[in-house]
């Protein structure tokens, strides 16, 4: 199972068909969607897409735990704002709760950065501290009119399938 987080980028937009295109490969999928994701898509278009109930807060279920151990954390769009988080382990939502909880766990996590290159720019070093950690990847943005954009759901699929089938190597 892929466990999607979604953060809030404009690029939110595209979750929607990636969650899709990943089903298309066998893929299951749950959702993670941060409070800022949520302003920008709903979340029953990422139920629809997944077959499975979106996780937008942290309840008594722990889904923090619960969801930590998958084949894979995507996080497709990732704001400047959640590696950054994450290159400090700062759990204050349901994803970057995840994602610190997942790397105590060694469960590979792959970053799809989307943003402005400006901000991609500021956060280089955070997300070297990342790389150099060995806790996370990443698949480089498709940089187009002074944009990190969001690369095609294709090439994202197939990031996730080969990081899953690496680890199941390990």
């Amino acid at each position: 199972m892929i466990i999607l987080c979604v953060t809030g980028s404009v690029a939110a937009g595209e979750s929607v068909k990636l969650a899709r295109e990943l089903r298309r490969n066998d893929v299951e999928v749950k959702c993670f969607m941060s409070e800022a994701a949520c302003d920008i898509i709903h979340p029953n278009s990422l139920e629809f897409a997944t077959g499975s109930e979106v996780v937008t807060k942290l309840t008594g279920k722990i889904e923090h735990v619960k969801y930590a151990q998958e084949d894979l954390i995507l996080v497709a769009p990732a704001t400047a704002n959640t590696i950054s988080k994450f290159a400090y382990k700062i759990a204050d939502n349901p994803i970057s709760t995840l994602l610190i909880t997942a790397q105590g766990h060694n469960t590979p996590i792959l970053f799809v950065p989307s943003m402005h290159d400006s901000m991609y720019d500021a956060i280089k070093e955070n997300i070297e501290k990342i790389k150099n950690e060995g806790s996370a990847s990443f698949l480089n943005p498709k940089m187009d009119e002074g944009k990190a954009k969001f690369p095609s759901k294709e090439d994202i699929v197939l990031e996730s399938l080969r990081t899953i089938n690496l680890n199941k190597k390990d």
